[in-house]
């Protein structure tokens, strides 16, 4: 037996005033939900055109970057 099925024979048993207290509480709690949606944008890759083919492929080594003249 289900969730659904449960409440439901326990609220059949109830007195009319205390089933509609089940039923206020389940409809807040479900107001109260939070649906998550996958986000729907759309990218425009003709930014990314003109970054085409600069990238060779070498790993970045992070120390180099902070071992330059400018930053001394």
């Amino acid at each position: 037996m289900g969730i659904a099925e449960r409440i439901y024979e326990l609220a059949k048993e109830l007195p009319e005033a205390e089933a509609g207290k089940i039923l206020q509480y389940a409809e807040e709690v479900r107001s109260h939900s939070v649906r998550v949606e996958p986000a729907k944008r759309q990218v425009d890759l003709a930014l990314f055109r003109q970054y085409r083919g600069r990238y060779d492929g070498v790993k970045i080594d992070r120390e180099a970057l902070y071992d330059r003249a400018c930053l001394r």
